[in-house]
């Protein structure tokens, strides 16, 4: 008997087809779905990629120009391809899925990579379908099959004999400076070793340089200052004050990336970690002390819309970009503010946690707007506010 997917048992509640995105229509999109699948004679195949998956297991799939959710083997990843052939109409649409028809989809895979590219592809697989236990080695130029995640379930499954892989330096590298990042106490933010300023009450821009170069040198944006540096336009000194430059000068440039009794190993962990949380939250969060004694949280993001709002001229919208400064004062406690930068627009919230400082930063907003002003920044709005207030 052929796998089915059979769209009636994969929906909760129960709902045949779901559109994947918005369509503008007069009719309901979930009909119009459903009616498009229903003119599929029974016997007939199509085609199917699969688009995503779901946490209860099951898969979001492309067919006859829709969308449905489907159950499908237990193999099918997001991206493979297959042949589906409609089965029933009566409740609903059901599908079997042609035995041998589901792979890798051939146009997504059709990719040329550089010999590193190829290096690390052959890395990831064999670390991903082969175990580490037994004799076995892949040979350097020796293609990995496709059914080698069967074959290495097979052989766990039949006893204790399994496959081991021996990996390139890059792929050895790699493996290696991923595990460092997860060990030990992973660091969630930027931080500096020392104050970014020798005493309070330092000249506005000085404070600004010694925030900007905090987060410039902090070795997460390294690879694009590298990319910068080569392309002519960032000198090399810069480079040498940022973690990964100096980490490569430690005892006198005799680094070993691949021992874990080295603590350049370490060091360059924990600043990928930084790398990949930056890359996936889109976010950057920086600790230290401003000056000696006065600890500050920085917060920073871009917020992202969907690309589609314009502004009443017909121009896109300008990107918002939102700075998150938290302190603790001595004298006024817990204050925060968060600052909006939509275009050439500022807008100002300031929070305070009681109110005797709330009432001293209200009293003082014209100052702050003065002095912004006299920094040829004009404030567009300030906000002052006590915590728990509307």
């Amino acid at each position: 008997m052929l796998p089915r997917a059979d769209i009636a048992t994969a929906v909760q509640p129960v709902n045949s087809v779901e559109a994947a995105t918005a369509v503008v229509s007069v009719a309901d999109t979930k009909q119009e779905a459903f009616s498009r699948l229903a003119q599929i004679a029974i016997g007939q195949q199509m085609a199917g990629r699969i688009l995503s998956t779901f946490n209860d297991g099951t898969y979001l799939v492309r067919i006859a120009n829709t969308a449905a959710r489907m159950v499908l083997p237990a193999n099918a990843r997001t991206g493979d391809s297959l042949i589906l052939t409609l089965v029933s109409k009566d409740p609903r649409p059901t599908f079997a899925v042609k035995e041998g028809s589901l792979r890798p989809d051939e146009e997504s895979a059709a990719v040329s990579l550089s010999k590193a590219g190829k290096a690390m592809q052959k890395d990831l697989k064999s670390l991903e379908f082969v175990t580490r236990d037994g004799a076995g080695q892949i040979a350097e130029n020796e293609e990995i099959p496709v059914d080698a995640q069967a074959k290495g379930r097979q052989a766990q499954s039949n006893g204790p004999s399994s496959t081991t892989t021996t990996l390139s330096n890059a792929g050895k590298l790699i493996d290696s400076l991923l595990q460092a990042s997860q060990q030990g106490n992973v660091a969630n933010h930027v931080s500096s070793p020392a104050a970014l300023l020798p005493k309070p009450g330092m000249p506005t821009d000085q404070m600004a340089n010694a925030l900007h170069d905090a987060i410039t040198y902090s070795g997460v944006f390294y690879e694009s200052h590298v990319s910068a540096w080569a392309e002519g336009r960032r000198p090399a000194e810069e480079l040498m004050k940022e973690p990964q430059a100096q980490v490569g000068r430690q005892n006198g440039g005799d680094v070993n990336l691949l021992s874990q009794n080295d603590p350049a190993q370490s060091q360059l962990g924990q600043i990928i970690n930084l790398q990949l949380n930056a890359l996936e939250q889109q976010r950057l969060v920086w600790h230290g002390e401003v000056w000696p004694g006065q600890q500050m949280e920085w917060e920073i993001n871009q917020e992202h819309g969907d690309g589609k709002q314009q502004t009443p001229d017909g121009e896109p919208t300008p990107p918002t970009w939102q700075s998150v400064v938290r302190f603790n004062f001595a004298h006024l406690g817990s204050v925060s503010a968060t600052i909006r930068l939509i275009g050439e627009q500022i807008h100002v919230q300031v929070k305070a946690d009681n109110e005797t400082a709330t009432a001293a930063l209200r009293g003082n907003t014209a100052m702050f707007a003065d002095a912004m002003s006299a920094a040829g920044t004009s404030l567009d709005s300030l906000i002052v506010k006590q915590d728990g207030e509307a």
